[in-house]
């Protein structure tokens, strides 16, 4: 049976050939995630030492969370590139350009000699390295996201437009795991003196894996009938910009909350438990690694649910529950008990990961398909430029409080309550069929 074929199922069931597409994209997302995620454990630990030595252990750290930051401003310009692309040729041949822009960068910041090697050389070639990754990272989300949403009918997009968002996780977990066993096994002088450069170097393993899953990746269907049927949008920038800019605007309102809190509960807490609660990096770590891993199955089961009670009920739903998870969490950090804290950010972690499991469905649904790559871009990196300051102005916050978290607390829960009202205030613009035969 030819791969066609294979696509042209009964509504509602789900084609070989479109699992395989939602396997490709969910590989392929998890290397993403696992790129950029050791990138910022890393950053928050051992590159204030490696890369701004000279700086004292606050103002070190802030000068390399910035550098985190620098890679998100980079993300639009990717999701404008290959958006563009994307709507006007495909989302299958884009994906394979995002992921050497990822992979690339990533084995190469293991090979940056330190600042005590080459000076001001080394902090220099580590900003180029994120600034490609921001641009693959930036054309990556939405291809990955609606190769695997576009390809299955339209009342399982909620449970299978999750399974892409799970690179998230599993990717973080991945280059935790990593972080966790050399800090442990040799030691934090060691892991900053030479072993942190082995997590980027390994990436170079699951880039070529992923490379060749996802180059038998199929077109999705929604994308085939839209050149079957001439509607190829010619610039697509343009036409969401000027047709649907309402939708634009309330989806980075909505997107706002998930970039501020995914950072606050990755960088900011490892650098808040290191710097202010002067503890382990392991301990650190394991407030990661351990909501990481029980995400994957709540936003399945959540994705699933999403199909029966609506995908934008359920995104508001894990907003609301994210801004009342707020204080607990920065409390029972303050405890400094190690399962307090962990219960701490494990509460606040599986709430953002409860309206992120939704969030590609819940925004694929508000543009037409003949934009929606572009759209769902500029929504998601546009909205993670407030996700990079989030570190960066986070730290300044706490250094300004001396410390105390509280005023930090009340600005998240602010920032995400302003997500819920966008949130609330959107519909959608267009609703698609289910599959049709997709090209291989």
């Amino acid at each position: 049976m030819s791969e066609s074929s294979e696509l042209a199922e009964a509504p509602g069931k789900i084609s070989p050939a479109a699992r395989r597409t939602v396997m490709a994209s969910f590989l392929g997302s998890t290397f993403e995630w696992y790129d950029f995620g050791i990138y910022g454990t890393t950053s928050a630990i051992v590159f204030n030492q490696v890369f701004f030595p000279e700086m004292n252990g606050a103002v070190g750290t802030l000068l390399a969370l910035t550098t985190v930051a620098i890679g998100y401003f980079t993300r639009p310009i990717g999701g404008i590139i290959f958006g563009h692309f994307g709507d006007r040729t495909g989302r299958k041949k884009l994906l394979v350009v995002t992921m050497l822009l990822m992979g690339i960068p990533t084995f190469a910041i293991g090979l940056i000699p330190s600042y005590a090697s080459i000076g001001a050389l080394a902090p220099i070639l580590l900003l180029v390295c994120r600034l490609l990754q921001g641009v693959g990272l930036g054309g990556e989300y939405a291809g990955a996201a609606l190769a695997a949403i576009e390809s299955v009918p339209e009342n399982r997009r909620g449970f299978f437009g999750a399974i892409p968002q799970l690179g998230n996780p599993v990717g973080g977990v991945l280059g935790s795991i990593f972080v966790l066993l050399a800090t442990t096994l040799a030691g934090d002088e060691v892991y900053a003196a030479w072993l942190w450069r082995v997590p980027f170097l390994v990436s170079v393993v699951l880039l070529a894996y992923a490379m060749f899953v996802r180059l038998r990746l199929s077109e999705s269907g929604d994308f085939t009938r839209m050149v079957k049927s001439g509607r190829v949008e010619k610039s697509p920038l343009k036409a969401v910009v000027t047709g649907h800019w309402r939708g634009l605007l309330l989806g980075l309102g909505a997107r706002a909350a998930d970039a501020i809190s995914g950072n606050l509960a990755g960088a900011v807490v490892i650098a808040y438990v290191t710097t202010y609660l002067h503890m382990s990096n392991s301990i650190s770590l394991l407030t990661t690694v351990i909501p990481s891993i029980l995400a994957i199955p709540l936003m399945l089961w959540v994705g699933k649910v999403a199909d029966l009670i609506g995908k934008k009920r359920m995104f508001v739903y894990g907003l609301v529950a994210l801004a009342l998870a707020t204080f607990p969490m920065f409390a029972l950090l303050d405890t400094k008990v190690f399962a307090l804290m962990v219960l701490g950010v494990v509460i606040y972690r599986l709430c953002n990961s409860s309206q992120f499991a939704v969030q590609s469905s819940f925004l694929a649904d508000m543009f037409p398909t003949e934009v929606r790559y572009t759209a769902v871009s500029l929504v998601y990196q546009t909205g993670a430029i407030i996700g990079g300051l989030t570190p960066p102005a986070a730290l300044a916050i706490l250094i300004a409080s001396d410390g105390s978290p509280w005023p930090l607390a009340f600005a998240t829960a602010g920032a995400v309550g302003v997500s819920v009202v966008c949130a609330i205030a959107i519909r959608p613009a267009a609703r698609t069929a289910a599959p049709v035969p997709a090209s291989v």
